[in-house]
């Protein structure tokens, strides 16, 4: 049974043992001194990654105060990988952030700080833990991996969330992928908000958990508009609106949507620092499917020198999070109002405020309306303008505008006078 003692003889032994580095590295990435017992312990750890490959006498030279911690460490070489060891430290960590959180929040109790405050300070300390570190992979390992991904995608299988949308999804490669950015822009009116609300309900549908933070909308206009999508009766504009067999669809939808596992954060006045609690929070409740902004221009970063600065910080700060939580994030962006004037298509340097999140997304989705303005359908193009993990190319969607509906079909035209 491995124990916290066996754990660090394990690692450190295979790094004063490691002729290929191989072992140094993963630990290294994985780890820091902070996860050993010792002081002693911690030093040998940073000595074998700065003289890697290192041995027993390398070390004994440096530090021959430590001689005997040393020798003894190289002797309990058993051989064999340190994978399991590493997770076992890895999760030791974890429940001693948990402990410091708890031990830290009390003391904030005791001197009557803020609740806010403090909560917000638990769930960062914890999420640092949590937040998923890569590990140096070899290209062998990484190569099996890639080919396997081949052939699940050639199988007609993907790792990929899927959007919902076919032909969307085709470019996409499946659909999104876990630690990459993704970016949806267009002018407002057009429906980036009503479609990245659908995207959630596609991935609640597959089971996996999404979190939805607006900075537009509330929480029950957000639960407003998925309730729309999903029951496809529209949101009533009068009295008498609905009838029976609306009212029976949306109590049914209603009572379905309890179990879905999509959580809303409504707050105009949020920044960086809160949106990063707040999915640290939702992931220590579990992993996570998708994560949503909506939208990015909205949010602030105070300690920049000016907006461009604190959109780049913002940028850089969402794509971080979807690779140290393996997870895909949605960001909505504007585009520049310039572009209304000069009557052409969308590119990607009419992403507002910063060239920075061109540079950080892995893909960046340009919505505009191929056609005027409808009351009831509008064909909208979905521009995929940058695209990391596949094809560049663009994709006609009609956006139903009653229910906040896409579809890569034309629906049949509501009739004028009730919703269906």
């Amino acid at each position: 049974m491995i124990d916290v003692e066996l754990a660090e003889q394990a690692v450190l032994s295979s790094m004063l043992h490691d002729e290929s580095g191989v072992a140094t590295a993963q630990a290294g990435e994985a780890l820091t001194k902070d996860d050993f017992s010792s002081m002693d312990r911690s030093t040998i750890f940073e000595t074998c990654l700065r003289l890697s490959p290192a041995n027993e006498i390398d070390l004994i030279i440096e530090h021959p105060e430590l001689k005997d911690e040393i020798l003894f460490l190289s002797e309990k070489y058993g051989g064999g990988g340190i994978e399991r060891y590493i997770e076992y430290l890895i999760n030791h960590r974890n429940t001693r952030s948990v402990e410091r959180a708890l031990w830290q929040a009390n003391d904030d109790l005791k001197a009557s700080k803020p609740a806010e405050e403090i909560s917000q300070t638990f769930v960062n300390t914890i999420a640092k833990s949590l937040s998923q570190r890569k590990g140096v992979v070899a290209c062998g390992a990484a190569s099996k991996e890639a080919f396997a991904e081949f052939l699940e995608v050639d199988a007609g299988g993907t790792q990929a969330i899927p959007t919902g949308l076919e032909k969307l999804d085709s470019i996409l490669g499946g659909g999104f992928k876990k630690g990459s950015l993704y970016v949806l822009a267009a002018r407002p009116g057009v429906g980036k908000s009503a479609l990245a609300i659908q995207m959630t309900y596609e991935t609640a549908k597959r089971g996996l958990r999404a979190s939805y933070a607006s900075l537009e909308m509330s929480s029950s206009e957000c639960a407003g508009r998925l309730l729309s999508n999903a029951s496809g009766v529209r949101k009533p504009t009068g009295k008498g609106f609905l009838n029976a067999g609306h009212k029976q669809k949306l109590e049914t939808q209603v009572q379905a949507m309890q179990t879905w596992p999509i959580t809303f954060k409504d707050d105009n006045q949020a920044t960086m620092q809160s949106i990063e609690a707040f999915i640290a929070k939702q992931r220590l409740e579990g992993e996570l499917g998708l994560i949503v902004v909506d939208y990015l221009q909205l949010l602030s970063s105070p300690g920049h020198d000016s907006r461009v600065q604190e959109v780049s910080h913002i940028s850089r700060s969402l794509k971080a999070i979807a690779m140290n939580y393996d997870v895909p994030v949605l960001a909505l962006s504007q585009l520049n109002r310039a572009l209304e004037s000069q009557g052409r298509n969308p590119m990607l340097s009419d992403l507002r405020e910063s060239g920075s999140i061109e540079q950080d997304a892995d893909c960046v989705l340009l919505l505009h309306r191929e056609t005027e303005v409808d009351p009831i359908n509008d064909d909208i193009i979905c521009n995929v303008a940058k695209n990391r993990n596949g094809e560049l190319r663009a994709t006609k969607l009609t956006f139903t505008k009653p229910t906040g509906r896409f579809s890569t079909r034309t629906e049949p035209r509501l009739h004028d006078k009730k919703p269906f």
